[in-house]
Order: C-alpha cells, then sequence, then structure tokens
C-alpha cells in the first residue's frame, strides 16, 4: 500500500486496530501479522505504538538511528537545562536522560519523539506526542522533578 515495505504495511495494519487492550483477536492478529514478517509479537506491539505516536515518521524513528545535521539537535541539550532537567546524554539523533529512563529521539521530520524505558533496561517504548520542542515532547511524562 502506498510504497510500503511488507512491515510497514503490518504494522500499519495491526495500528489501525481499534482498543487500548490486547484482546483475544487482536493478539490472533498480531501473532499472524508477525509471523507474516518474521517478526516476533513483542516487536510488532512496540512498532505498533511507535505507528500510533507518529505514522511511518514514528516507526522510522523507532527503528533507524541517524545524524543529524548540526542546529536543531545541538539547541536541544541547552533547552532541556533551561527546563530544569539534567544534561541528556547524546547518541546519535537520541537524547537520553542521566538515569537511562526517559530518551528523546529526533525524526527526519524535524519532530521530538518521547521514549521510555526501566532504569538501566535497553526496553525503549514510544510515548506521548510528538512536538517541534523537545520539553513539549516530554509532556505528560511526569513533572520536571520526576523526570
Amino acid at each position: 500500500v502506498g510504497g510500503l515495505t511488507l512491515w510497514q504495511d503490518a504494522v500499519r495494519l495491526a495500528a489501525a486496530r481499534p482498543g487500548s487492550g490486547l484482546t483475544v483477536t487482536t493478539r490472533s492478529l498480531y501473532a499472524s501479522l508477525a509471523k507474516a514478517t518474521g517478526r516476533g509479537t513483542p516487536e510488532l506491539a512496540r512498532a505498533v505504538a511507535a505507528w500510533r505516536q507518529g505514522g511511518i515518521e514514528g516507526l522510522a524513528v523507532l527503528e533507524e538511528p541517524w545524524d543529524p545535521p548540526a542546529g536543531r539537535f545541538d539547541r536541544a541539550r541547552p533547552l532541556l537545562l533551561a527546563a530544569d532537567l539534567p544534561a541528556f546524554r547524546p547518541w546519535h539523533n537520541h537524547l537520553t536522560h542521566p538515569h537511562g529512563h526517559v530518551q528523546l529521539r529526533l525524526g527526519r521530520d524535524g519532530l521530538w519523539y518521547a521514549y521510555e524505558s526501566e532504569p538501566g533496561d535497553e526496553d525503549w517504548w514510544p510515548r506521548g506526542t510528538p512536538d517541534l520542542d523537545p520539553v513539549g515532547a516530554l509532556t505528560g511524562l511526569g513533572a520536571p522533578s520526576d523526570l
């Protein structure tokens, strides 16, 4: 559909399923789509969360780290510090909280995408709504003192 890969189309189909939980029908659909694409069901669930966060660009942000040009990415760290947040660690297009539980990813669309994980774990899940402002992308993930 529209130039999507098999994987992207499977994620799109799964994301179109209404509901916030994995019902029996949804679990069956996820298992079928995951098997058809050679991926695991947990991987599909994470990809669906990314798709729901930002469509095909959200999926790209999840799966494709890249090196952004100077400018917007470089200005994000001082903006976070000005918002009384600690110094986030950069890696490619990712900025990770020093405690390792919150991460921002810059998409090629210029939006910041928020991710969460358990501290010390590299199990990042998309959260919140993408925003042009890195601080704005963290809205809804907790108060600055929680971050």
